[in-house]
């Protein structure tokens, strides 16, 4: 007979979990846990801004490796004198090339795993850290899980209120004006850009609040639902525009990219129809890549039926 009753027994995890409050949180919990100041990393040519700016917070000097038009990644023939290499999961998007990557770089691997539902883990020797941030692709606004085979640095951290005050502020005036005709537009999109900036402000590692744990308890709890309805949105964008989408495998679709001609045409048009589309990874100040000037996705989550995503899409084609 086993031992019965008392405590509950846990085993040990096969690799160690914080929180934080966003992806650049998490980020520099992982520069300051692998020790990467001032070292040396490799970095797509198609990435968000923010990444770099973290990254000169810490002296650290950038390379940059090429993104194609379907997202893979043109690593250089020699890769020894970086030590660590930067990948983005675009989308959170399973690939050949992210495989490869993991597979041919021999020192340390980030994972930007942002638009995942849980980070990557790697089943490789190597060092490796790996986070998500469910403000991309959730209503929680301020929530990060990162994961690694490294035990991560000690850090006593604190939420930042006044982002997740600003943040929840604006989504609750935002749902009041779409579904009870109260107040103004400009009035959460005064609260979100005032949410994000206090974000860009402090340059520190922050806990989620206690309002984003318990939003991501709901989150996750409905995900099963979540994901087959994501995966029958991104179908019917597939469907009704296979000459522009971009084709991707995911576990969880977030956006459904598209690779327009007269892409910010496309978007100014959109809007004439209350159809405000993202443009994920707008180009950077020191780097170029041509996809930032074509792609545009579309959100797949619940808030939108298959017959919404069917109207959008027949919008996005009588504008293109």
């Amino acid at each position: 007979m086993h031992h019965v009753g008392g405590e509950q027994e846990l085993a040990q995890q096969g690799h160690f979990r914080e929180l934080t409050n966003s992806g650049r949180a998490s980020l520099r919990w992982i520069i300051e846990s692998a020790q990467l100041q001032s070292k040396r990393l490799l970095l797509p040519d198609f990435l968000c801004e923010v990444i770099l700016d973290v990254l000169a917070e810490y002296n650290i000097d950038v390379d940059f490796y090429s993104v194609d038009s379907q997202l893979g990644y043109q690593l250089p023939d020699d890769v020894s004198d970086y030590d660590a290499l930067y990948l983005i999961k675009y989308f959170g998007a399973t690939t050949a090339s992210f495989a490869c990557a993991v597979a041919t770089f021999k020192q340390c691997i980030i994972v930007d795993d942002v638009f995942s539902p849980y980070p990557q883990v790697l089943d490789i020797r190597q060092s490796w850290y790996s986070f998500n941030s469910l403000r991309k692709i959730s209503a929680v606004a301020d929530f990060s899980m990162l994961y690694s085979n490294q035990r991560l640095k000690p850090l006593d951290v604190k939420p930042l209120i006044e982002f997740a005050t600003l943040k929840y502020q604006a989504k609750q005036y935002k749902y009041d004006y779409l579904n009870t005709a109260q107040g103004e537009e400009q009035t959460y999109l005064n609260l979100f850009n005032q949410g994000e900036s206090c974000l860009d402000t402090h340059k520190g590692i922050f806990s989620p609040s206690s309002r984003s744990v318990l939003e991501s308890i709901d989150f996750y709890k409905y995900l099963d639902d979540e994901r087959a309805l994501r995966r029958k949105n991104y179908a019917v964008v597939c469907e009704l525009l296979s000459e522009y989408s971009l084709p991707i495998q995911s576990d969880c679709y977030s956006f459904a990219p598209l690779l327009l001609p007269s892409r910010d045409a496309v978007r100014r048009r959109l809007m004439g129809h209350n159809i405000f589309l993202a443009v994920h990874w707008p180009e950077a100040k020191v780097v170029v890549n041509q996809l930032s000037h074509s792609i545009l996705s579309i959100p797949l989550d619940s808030r939108y039926s298959e017959h919404d995503i069917n109207v959008i899409c027949q919008y996005i084609r009588s504008s293109i």
